[in-house]
């Protein structure tokens, strides 16, 4: 790939399909070997079918690809949720890029889609989780399209071997 920006008419934003599984699961590998995200392999290939779109619930996992050449170089679920007084939060998870396209613009056509159907599903905001000690240039990037942090959120792992 080139250095250059890639426009939004080279990219394909689209629903998971099952055969996207070695593509996403490739992204999040790079993505867990620079940040330490947690992936376990097991667990992403047991829920694979739960990225699909279900019509009657408000998740999906979008997919963004190159159009020439079908190659997925993105992708990021999104969920809304209804909270404790009857508002609906969007939510942007599980959020990667390929190494070889960040900075060209691919990430910022994905959440646009993304924020674009949360809007369309009657969220009145929408969270991005990151990690507490992210990098602060991503704060940065999501801060220049109008995110700003609100919550610390603490959280305890259990030792499921126990």
């Amino acid at each position: 790939m080139s250095d250059k920006h890639i426009s939004k008419e080279d990219i394909i934003i689209r629903n998971y399909r099952t055969s996207d599984y070695k593509a996403t699961l490739d992204i999040l590998k790079d993505l867990h070997t620079q940040f330490d995200i947690g992936l376990d392999e097991e667990k992403w290939k047991e829920s694979s079918g739960l990225r699909q779109f279900k019509p009657n619930l408000k998740r999906i996992t979008l997919i963004a690809e190159i159009k020439s050449t079908g190659q997925v170089v993105s992708m990021g679920m999104l969920e809304a949720v209804k909270n404790n007084i009857g508002q609906y939060i969007g939510y942007l998870n599980n959020w990667a890029t390929k190494k070889e396209v960040i900075g060209k613009g691919v990430g910022k056509i994905l959440a646009d889609k993304a924020i674009q159907i949360l809007q369309s599903w009657g969220c009145e905001s929408v969270r991005i989780n990151m990690a507490y000690e992210g990098e602060r240039k991503l704060i940065d990037i999501f801060g220049k399209l109008g995110f700003h942090p609100i919550l610390i959120v603490l959280e305890k792992k259990f030792d499921l071997n126990e």
